[in-house]
């Protein structure tokens, strides 16, 4: 047996915990902040960590909570990031294209 038979509560606490985080992203803020803080707005996204709404541990056992936490973080962590580098991108993709642009003009 693998671990998701032995022990579905941890694995639906896991799953649970990427779907909030998913949905408690702030999507457009981390974009915005690799946007306007370019690299600088990249690294502040790898290294914050969002800790889930307490109340969302509330009636869990320590291993559950703790389980929950790091899958929040984790799943968190991974979305600004994303996020971060694609407002990243998009200014340097835009500079390319209108360079192109003007050179085609020239």
């Amino acid at each position: 047996m693998d671990n998701s038979q032995q022990s579905p509560v941890p694995a639906s606490t896991h799953l649970t915990a990427e779907q909030d985080a998913e949905s408690d992203a702030k999507k457009v803020t981390w974009f915005f902040i690799g946007f306007l803080g370019n690299i600088l707005g990249v690294l502040i996204a790898s290294v914050y960590e969002p800790a889930p709404p307490a109340s969302r541990l509330l009636g869990k056992s320590p291993e559950d909570a703790a389980l929950y936490t790091d899958s929040y973080r984790a799943k968190s962590r991974s979305i600004q990031l994303r996020q971060s580098i694609i407002g990243l991108i998009i200014p340097f993709a835009l500079m390319c294209l209108w360079m192109i642009f003007i050179a085609a003009i020239i």
